[in-house]
């Protein structure tokens, strides 16, 4: 009787190692997250919206890097002001955070409306305005893409100078903003979708 006691407690304890072994390997083989990059080319692989709901983009990474670049010295005065603010506004939405954001858009409509302000139209101003009133990230990024169709026509108007900014598309939210920098930090998905995007050339 102890004999088949031992040789079922050791038929268990293979079949039981089987079992983990097997699904560690089916887990290792098939999830998406482990270390996998699509570097902005899944953008369509999934139904979504420039909201402020948080949720993992199979293939990304989900500790991406959110490094901003500082302006560039060649902006003065007004522009400088602008864009300094538009680039603390993007880099915060990029991380899925509302910090700054207000303080930054008061900021910039308060450069359009001084002396030095006026090359840039009035409506820039109030739809920096309307960005600093968002109460949450899904209100914030709808004003910021508003803000940002406006100020990409800005730059192609020839209102810095050339290659000072690039202009980065996303199919998703079928809008683009501009940043400094070719390595794309997507405001209007965040981390949940942060490369997704191309650069305009």
């Amino acid at each position: 009787m102890r004999l088949m006691k031992e040789i079922r407690m050791t038929t268990f304890q293979s079949s039981t190692k089987t079992i983990l072994a097997t699904v560690t390997v089916v887990l290792l083989t098939a999830h998406p997250l482990m270390g996998e990059s699509c570097g902005g080319s899944c953008c369509g692989s999934r139904p979504a919206s420039p909201s402020g709901e948080s949720g993992v983009h199979l293939g990304h990474s989900v500790t991406p890097s959110l490094a901003v670049a500082s302006v560039p010295a060649n902006l003065e005065g007004a522009a400088k002001a602008v864009f300094s603010n538009y680039l603390t506004i993007q880099a915060a939405l990029a991380n899925d955070s509302l910090d700054k954001v207000g303080t930054s858009a008061e900021s910039l409509a308060k450069a359009i409306g001084s002396e030095g302000g006026r090359a840039f139209p009035k409506e820039i101003a109030e739809q920096a305005e309307r960005l600093a009133r968002a109460r949450d990230l899904g209100a914030a990024r709808k004003a910021f893409q508003i803000l940002s169709e406006s100020l990409v026509r800005e730059v192609k108007a020839g209102k810095v100078p050339a290659g000072t900014f690039v202009e980065v598309y996303c199919p998703m939210a079928k809008s683009s903003w501009l940043q400094m920098d070719t390595v794309v930090r997507n405001p209007y998905f965040g981390r949940a979708m942060l490369d997704c995007g191309s650069v305009k050339t």
